[in-house]
């Protein structure tokens, strides 16, 4: 009889799996990881190919989500989703990714870390979750954005743009009256300076789309390190289909193989695991609660900065925002300002209420002063559901929608927002827009930590009623706060991780 593949099977090479990866192989644990896609990609394509598509089509299509989501070199990672994972959605557009590297290969690399208050309602203390937080970042390498010369931390700092300098410095003079709203640079997984194998970004704003060199956080260059411990072993297309349990855990692929080992670490996204978990948990009726943040978009103008020249910075966030909007736990947003200027700018004439050719010249004309705001919501503020379809066997359905009062916090969210623009001396153009459920791509909360029942996990991630599977991504954040959750995924992941390698024997091989 054969023994086990590995101690530990990870299924999933995204931000989480890697992160989870990375504590095992340093405790000597032998690590089997499933990947649903490869590393074939555009990698070594042109900007414009990347961005437009190498017969334009980027210019035809637009399916009114993010720009980030319809460029082709995203839909070349998330329609192979769509297609093989069998699940659909109804008033939600379904996202995940079989690529290597996960949706990582489309993230907005913003950072943003939890406090104690955040995790109030979570098993584990703030500690090790900050503990866990300074691992990764170590890792990933981060950089904030600044108008001053040097971080307070000593990092390097990368400049901001001229437009979104403008706009901090007029918060910074003209401060709101009762400190609700927060203004302030952005931190993003971004090199400011080179490491092995990386380069320091280059101001070309170029990284939106995949920094062809490395200066932006892919999990896919983690998995160049992983693969060079002798405990570590990466199979690519190998799509998970099956979990079995009889003396150890089997998990089956879609070409027919199977591996085994005694402990499984689903890694595969909040709506990849749901559906390898379908035949092991009682959907029922209503299904499983799933969070995601409701999205908003908000185009802005900085009359200052019109016909002037953009200055060289990088594409991601440039300044990060709060706002408590109301007396409520679930009154308060978070979000991020962009510079339009260094943004693709297809998907903005779009919208333009002009033709192409003439939205073209104005853009040309306003893009150095245009900025587009994007606010996230808590996810208790979405009201969304994954059920079995069982009409079609074991294909998935995730019905989205906002919770009961959505409307009337978002009218007076937007209310007090226009006060701040008016403050800021910006002007909100036409365009504003709520996003479909689905669009942020910030889903949690499926298999909370600490809760009870057969959708609930233990502290350390290990599934209800299914001693040795563990779940690491964003299936187990018991809530999901406003602020941008990848970073958390990543640090939980570690600090599951460091926990199974300290309490987990090595299995008798």
């Amino acid at each position: 009889m054969n023994g086990p593949d590995a101690d530990f099977i990870i299924i999933g090479s995204g931000p989480a799996g890697v992160s989870a990866a990375f504590p095992l192989i340093a405790a000597g644990r032998r690590v089997l990881m499933l990947d649903g896609g490869d590393d074939a990609g555009s990698q070594e394509e042109s900007r414009s190919v990347r961005v437009l598509g190498s017969n334009l089509e980027s210019l035809r299509t637009d399916d009114g989500s993010s720009p980030k989501l319809q460029t082709p070199a995203a839909r070349g990672i998330l329609e192979p989703f769509r297609r093989q994972s069998g699940i659909t959605g109804d008033g939600f557009i379904p996202i995940g990714s079989l690529a290597r590297g996960g949706l990582s290969n489309i993230w907005g690399a913003q950072i943003s870390y939890l406090d104690a208050e955040d995790i109030a309602n979570w098993p584990i203390d703030i500690a090790s979750l900050q503990r866990s937080y300074e691992h990764v970042a170590k890792r990933i390498g981060i950089s904030r954005n600044a108008d001053v010369a040097i971080d307070a931390d000593g990092e390097p700092v990368l400049p901001l743009g001229a437009t979104a300098a403008h706009v901090l410095h007029r918060h910074q003079a003209v401060k709101p009256a009762d400190g609700s709203f927060r203004l302030f640079p952005a931190v993003n997984a971004i090199l400011s300076a080179a490491r092995p194998g990386r380069a320091a970004c280059d101001l070309r704003d170029d990284c939106l789309y995949g920094c062809p060199t490395g200066a932006i956080y892919n999990s896919r260059r983690d998995l160049l390190l992983l693969r060079k411990s002798p405990h570590f072993r990466l199979l690519d297309n190998m799509q998970a289909i099956s979990l079995t349990h009889s003396s150890g855990w089997t998990v089956g692929t879609a070409d027919g193989s199977s591996f085994s080992a005694p402990r499984i670490i689903l890694a595969a996204g909040v709506l990849g695991t749901a559906a390898l978990l379908a035949d092991l948990l009682p959907f029922g009726e209503q299904g499983l609660r799933l969070l995601n943040s409701p999205t908003l978009a908000v185009p802005l103008l900085c009359p200052p900065r019109l016909l002037r020249s953009p200055t060289p910075t990088h594409s991601l966030a440039q300044l990060g925002l709060s706002l408590r909007y109301g007396s409520g736990a679930s009154d308060y947003v978070t979000g991020a300002i962009y510079e339009v200027g260094t943004l693709p700018a297809q998907s903005f004439i779009n919208r333009m209420p002009l033709g192409r050719k003439a939205g073209r010249a104005a853009f040309e004309l306003i893009g150095s002063s245009l900025l587009v705001g994007t606010i996230y919501y808590p996810g208790d503020q979405s009201h969304s559901y994954i059920r079995r379809d069982e009409t079609a066997g074991k294909r998935l359905t995730v019905r989205g929608g906002f919770a009961d009062g959505f409307g009337l916090r978002d009218e007076t969210l937007k209310k007090m927002l226009r006060r701040e623009w008016k403050r800021l001396g910006l002007i909100q153009l036409p365009g504003a827009s709520l996003a479909e459920p689905g669009i942020d791509a910030h889903f949690a909360g499926t298999l909370p930590m600490g809760a009870a029942g057969p959708f609930g996990t233990s502290s350390d991630g290990e599934l209800n009623l299914h001693p040795g599977l563990y779940v690491v991504d964003g299936s187990i954040l018991p809530d999901l706060s406003s602020k941008y959750v990848t970073m958390t995924i990543m640090a939980n992941a570690d600090r599951i991780a460091h926990r199974l390698a300290e309490t987990e024997a090595n299995s008798a091989l």
